[in-house]
């Protein structure tokens, strides 16, 4: 038997075989068709999240933070105001309340916490007009002062703090925490931490600075000389020695500045020098 007759009885028999043969299945045939067809359709349980806990868990810190920033926003702005040498203005506070202000000084407040806290940050010299209501505060470096509704003078600057009342009641305390109240034309004086009271005070000596008058009475030339510098924008210098030297006189800003500084020099007898153009130095004289 050659090759090729072999082949074509093997396939003549496999043919055979394959026509005989019968696959048995352990179910019926269409029990199993539909078991697959339920397997693929079956779906993948999908996992429900509710976004409405998350929506308000996000609303809830947005919240907080916007709480947050507003309260550090109250503890942190503030407002200043500020008079420059040579200059008198006027500061209105929330309430009414304001503050007649002399060159070189400056009054700082917070207006968010003006309802609840009527309180300001003061440095150099002013006339208060406060309204009536809560308690109104004035801090400075060398002592704080009290009131409620009333009108008083505040001078605080080189380490003295002067207080005038005019009208009301006022309270002052120093640093030490030593205190007393003011009646209507009084006085407290606090200088070297030590407080000092004036019962019957010519409230005039504290007041000439508001009518451009300005007062001086067994005052160091110093502070005589710093008043000038503010009141007239310029620059004077002088001679160490001279500064202790107390001068008792006044002068009026309606005069220029080197008017002002002959009387004063010639008071005191010494003299001055101009240097330049709104500088000018202070000496003995020749």
């Amino acid at each position: 038997m050659n090759d090729k007759k072999l082949h074509i009885n093997l396939n003549e028999k496999s043919a055979e075989f394959f026509s005989k043969g019968k696959i048995v299945w352990d179910k019926p045939e269409a029990k199993i068709w539909d078991e697959l067809l339920a397997k693929t359709q079956k779906t993948v349980p999908v996992k429900t999240v509710s976004l409405v806990p998350l929506i308000l868990k996000y609303a809830a810190a947005a919240v907080l933070f916007l709480l947050v920033g507003l309260g550090a926003v109250t503890f942190i702005y503030h407002k200043t105001i500020e008079s420059l040498p040579g200059e008198h203005i006027t500061a209105q506070l929330p309430d009414g309340s304001a503050i007649e202000m002399n060159a070189g000084s400056y009054v700082k407040y917070y207006p968010f916490q003006w309802p609840f806290e009527r309180k300001v940050v003061f440095e150099g010299e002013g006339f208060f007009s406060v309204q009536k209501g809560k308690k109104f505060e004035v801090e400075s470096a060398n002592g704080s002062t009290q009131v409620l509704g009333t009108t008083f003078n505040i001078y605080s600057r080189d380490g003295k703090y002067r207080v005038t009342c005019l009208t009301g009641r006022v309270k002052v305390v120093s640093k030490a925490d030593e205190s007393v109240v003011l009646e209507p034309d009084s006085h407290a004086e606090i200088e070297e931490g030590k407080l000092i009271l004036n019962k019957n005070y010519k409230t005039e000596k504290a007041l000439g600075w508001k009518n451009n008058q300005f007062f001086f009475a067994g005052t160091p030339l110093k502070e005589v000389i710093d008043e000038i510098e503010r009141q007239y924008g310029v620059t004077i210098k002088m001679q160490n020695e001279l500064s202790d030297r107390n001068f008792v006189g006044n002068f009026q800003r309606k005069y220029n500045v080197e008017e002002v500084l002959d009387f004063v020099c010639k008071t005191m007898q010494i003299e001055f020098v101009k240097q330049s153009e709104n500088v000018f130095l202070v000496v003995e004289k020749s």
